[in-house]
């Protein structure tokens, strides 16, 4: 029986500039009863009538839709389940200890995650909640009256990219997942199977070719933070690239994901910024000006601030300037930095001071050895409690669209037009740039390399692995290197669907 949720939309979008000012309200959506499994609202919720009848309600709910990536209630939110647990502590770039009772990063790190561990049920009812809200405002848009036709259009566009990236999530966790693309009632979702993988690659990149003409290519101060032109088309070659390798390998996909990368980088200095350092990328009053697409967080205790910076590092010592009597969730020495990503960096990688740490003053004054993750955590930033950092998450970046775009030059044969694109982030790392004679052999593992490093805890590196299939051979080598008694196989690619899913909804389990 899941407990009774009261779901709140914002009043207005949430705003990043001067002051970081939140303006929101509560509006009671309905409850979720145990027969929802999907997390779908009952048919008579109080809202199918009376609200989504106007261009301000619409507004709200489709702030509410961001709004689901976001902290709630202590579950975390989008950085924390799908970016760091599901994906980042899945790699290697992690060694997690168990020293507390059941953590689900153990099982995770471990793979001896299975389908009660409560994480993948969280996974599973946060993005379906985010499909849920979306499909409803698409359910109801056309009968809304506004004052401006290309707003209803942006708003519209919005929520399919929305639902479209959720679904996509899904897909990385869980492979085939149930596609609904209405509203529907507790009863009817219960006959809902899940959908093939081709299909749903199908759904999610048409959504997002639809979106793209209703969207804008830059919003004013008060609107930052909402999908962009670029947003759709960086996340078009993401999921292009993703369907191209493992597990569906359709390679038709590779000059897709092409054409949509390369509009990314033709908007660069006008839609698309650079940042000049790569410390400049992780503060939070650059938020929404170097990433393309983000998870909007503020801090202040208004329960919208991000979970990730006290889940990865230390509760440091008073002299530390990172410390903050609120912020640790774990000890470093539970859930760490593996030693093969400190080895991973080259020597003055300018990356990995800002990444990572293997040191801190514990609160008795004595040096701690230890590595985890820095790359959220601010110095001098002082927030009500745990999930109250401010600095946003960033959901997809440009460096990734330009190392995804070298990447494809280089399954087709242009390794040397590949080159620039990986020495534009490697001299701003402060390293050698590779040479343009380089064997595509080699550039294939310098560009692995390289994305290692460049988006180490920010949930790329594993999804990685399993996309260029390898994850089998690099996990293996990393347990028996640590002495750890696993291995896996292609199954442990994908996550169990939660039993209380198969328990409600009768499908099928992962092997």
């Amino acid at each position: 029986m899941k407990t009774t949720k009261i779901n709140k939309y914002r009043l207005q979008f949430n705003m990043k500039n001067i002051g970081k000012m939140l303006i929101f309200g509560a509006l009671t959506l309905g409850t979720v009863s145990c027969e929802d499994d999907l997390m779908l609202e009952p048919e008579n919720n109080i809202t199918q009538t009376s609200f989504y009848t106007t261009e301000l309600q619409i507004q709200q709910a489709v702030s509410g839709v961001y709004s689901a990536m976001i902290n709630a209630s202590s579950r975390g939110g989008f950085d924390v389940n799908f970016y760091l647990l599901a994906s980042e502590v899945r790699s290697n770039n992690y060694n997690a200890i168990l020293q507390n009772g059941n953590r689900d990063y153990y099982a995770i790190n471990r793979f001896q995650d299975t389908s009660s561990t409560e994480e993948m049920q969280v996974l599973w009812e946060d993005a379906y909640q985010m499909i849920t809200y979306a499909n409803k405002i698409l359910s109801r848009i056309d009968e809304v009256p506004f004052a401006n036709t290309a707003t209803k259009e942006q708003y519209r566009s919005e929520t399919r990219f929305l639902r479209a990236y959720a679904y996509f999530e899904l897909m990385r966790s869980f492979g085939k997942v149930p596609l609904v693309t209405k509203p529907v009632s507790p009863e009817e979702a219960a006959q809902i199977q899940r959908t093939d993988l081709a299909t749903l690659y199908d759904f999610v990149t048409s959504e997002i070719e639809a979106s793209v003409g209703g969207l804008k290519d830059i919003y004013d101060n008060a609107n930052k933070g909402r999908v962009t032109k670029s947003a759709a088309h960086a996340m078009l070659g993401r999921i292009y690239l993703t369907g191209s390798g493992y597990p569906l390998n359709n390679s038709s996909y590779v000059a897709k994901a092409k054409d949509h990368l390369f509009t990314v980088i033709q908007g660069e200095g006008q839609f698309v910024t650079f940042a000049p350092t790569y410390a400049d990328l992780f503060k939070s009053a650059n938020d929404n000006k170097y990433h393309i697409f983000e998870i909007q967080h503020i801090s202040g205790g208004l329960s919208q601030g991000s979970y990730l910076p006290s889940y990865v590092s230390p509760n440091f010592g008073t002299a530390d300037p990172l410390y903050n009597a609120q912020s640790s969730l774990y000890s470093a020495s539970e859930l760490g930095v593996s030693q093969s990503l400190i080895n991973a960096y080259e020597p003055g990688d300018l990356r990995k001071a800002v990444t990572v740490k293997t040191q801190f003053i514990a609160a008795n004054g004595q040096p701690d050895n230890a590595n985890y993750f820095i790359k959220f955590r601010e110095p001098g930033k002082v927030i009500t409690n745990r999930y109250d950092w401010p600095i946003n998450f960033p959901i997809i970046r440009y460096e990734d669209v330009l190392l995804m775009y070298a990447e494809v030059l280089n399954t087709q044969g242009s390794t040397s037009a590949a080159v620039p694109y990986v020495n534009k982030i490697r001299q701003r790392a402060g390293l050698t740039p590779l040479s343009t004679s380089i064997s595509a052999s080699d550039f294939t593992t310098a560009l692995r390399k390289e994305r290692r490093v460049e988006f180490a805890g920010e949930g790329v590196y594993w999804h990685d692995l399993v996309r260029w299939n390898i994850a089998v051979s690099v996990i293996n080598q990393a347990a028996a290197d640590l002495n750890y008694n696993y291995t896996i196989t292609t199954n442990d690619y994908l996550y169990q669907i939660p039993l209380s899913q198969i328990q409600l909804g009768g499908y099928e389990q992962n092997p």
